[in-house]
């Protein structure tokens, strides 16, 4: 006889997971304490950040405000070129997120977090969202704490009212979610789900979705070859690594010559090669040109802003220096063209120094024609620019050819490490435009003999470093 009973309980029910739960258990196996310890750890920077920025960054810029005239500086800020040259860095500081979110994005769990969570049928956006917040409200809190420094130093030099301070504040805080905001976007875009990155750009979580895990691997992997790279100053891994595939001239090819010619005409044909790096290094020279050349041709210029234009110079004129860092990669390789190592980075800095060159005359010009003071000064100017673009050349002979980091040299003399050059190219850049815009003669004197002695010692770093690998392969 049939039974009347119903299917058994078990056979009906239906097992109801929250992904919140599921999600919570799922970092506590992987991660552990090590989770809860990276959030206090990130509490911990954001207070060593605030607590740098209150000792040292706020009297710094309260100084530096102090000792421009009061009146001019504010001029100056609510000027059509003060307004041109703060667009110019925030549309700097936007770019280099849309450009670091192609190689490493905002959002980068760790492996087993991606191959063991991510591969679970969840919402996507739910298991990468943690991340997401660590980069927005880092992202936030950084560009308002510059923001208040910058406004709080304006504010108490009595350049801007109190009410300013807090404005600027909030406007570091908008900025810093919109690079967040591109960061994410461009990470997104260099994924394979593209079709999907575009609709709703304002919504965060259908971009979160669109984030795959082979792109998200690739980002972790990435992670820890730029992490590798610091640590161990192997900066030849990361090149290779991270160097963008030619896809431009590919057709191109050298033509014969004597070997300087043809160097040079090879550095050429890699710029055209990597537009990117070409217009890179143009917007950084000539921002850098701008304010150099400003501060030399108006007396009542801070002197500060020989230092702040010195680092846009420095970083692109790297850019168009990539001959030069590939000869440092293979340093100590016998050569096949022909020429010893000095003519051979001298030949590698030909091409940069000239567009270098070239990009401070045009600026300094302009300058002149919008009343610049160059009434018997001119002289004066073409020797600074002169002795900057040397001493940009040597400061990149020393980067290029620093060699590695000794083994004892622990996080802070690794900072210095890198640091080096840049360091020496920007003091000694503000110093000599400084005293030649004063006409301290003997200072001068003093800063062109110490631009030399840079220039000698780059070339001996070149020297150096290729007998001392030679001697080490035989």
């Amino acid at each position: 006889m049939a039974s009347d009973a119903g299917p058994p309980e078990d056979a009906t029910t239906v097992l109801e997971v929250d992904d919140h739960d599921w999600l919570g258990q799922a970092d506590w196996i992987i991660g552990g304490e090590a989770a809860r310890r990276a959030r206090r750890q990130g509490i911990y920077a954001g207070y060593v950040l605030l607590l740098f920025a209150a000792i040292y960054g706020f009297p710094l810029v309260q100084a530096l405000f102090r000792t421009t005239d009061r009146e001019w500086l504010r001029d100056q800020v609510a000027s059509p070129a003060g307004l041109a040259v703060i667009t110019a860095g925030v549309v700097a500081v936007l770019a280099s997120a849309l450009w670091a979110g192609r190689i490493r994005g905002p959002v980068v769990p760790p492996l087993p977090w991606i191959d063991l969570v991510l591969a679970a049928p969840i919402d996507r956006a739910l298991g990468v969202r943690r991340w997401w917040r660590f980069a927005v409200i880092g992202l936030g809190f950084v560009g308002g704490i510059v923001g208040l420094v910058l406004g709080s130093g304006l504010a108490f030099a009595q350049v801007t009212g109190a009410v300013a301070m807090g404005g600027v504040a909030l406007a570091g805080v908008l900025i810093g979610l919109a690079a967040a905001r591109l960061w994410l976007w461009s990470q997104a875009w260099s994924g394979p789900r593209r079709e999907g990155v575009g609709r709703r750009p304002w919504r965060v979580p259908d971009t979160l979705r669109t984030l795959h895990a082979e792109a998200l691997r690739r980002h972790s992997a990435n992670t820890s070859t730029l992490a590798g790279s610091a640590l161990t100053g192997n900066l030849r891994s990361a090149r290779l690594a991270f160097a963008p595939a030619v896809r431009r001239a590919r057709g191109s090819r050298l033509r014969p010559g004597r070997p300087v010619p043809v160097i040079v005409r090879r550095d050429v044909l890699g710029l055209r090669r990597q537009p990117a790096a070409l217009l890179s290094g143009a917007a950084l020279v000539v921002l850098g040109a701008v304010v150099v050349t400003w501060a030399l041709t108006r007396a009542a210029a801070p002197p500060i802003a020989f230092g702040i234009g010195m680092v846009p110079l420095y970083l692109g004129f790297g850019s168009w220096a990539e001959g030069l860092r590939l000869q440092a990669d293979n340093i100590g390789t016998p050569s096949l063209i022909g020429v010893g190592p000095l003519t051979q980075a001298a030949a590698h800095l030909a091409m940069p120094a000239t567009l270098t060159l070239g990009a401070l005359g045009m600026a300094a010009g302009l300058h002149a024609l919008a009343g610049g003071a160059w009434a018997g000064r001119s002289a004066t100017v073409l020797a600074a620019l002169v002795l900057l673009v040397a001493l940009l050349g040597a400061g990149h002979l020393l980067a290029a050819f620093r060699g590695s980091p000794t083994a004892a040299s622990g996080p802070t003399g690794m900072v210095l490490w890198y640091l080096r050059p840049v360091t020496l190219v920007v003091v000694l850049g503000a110093v000599t435009c400084y005293v030649l815009r004063e006409g301290l003669v003997g200072a001068g004197v003093g800063a062109g003999g110490a631009v030399a002695a840079m220039v000698g010692w780059g070339l001996a770093r070149v020297q150096r470093l290729t007998h001392l690998h030679r001697s080490q392969e035989a």
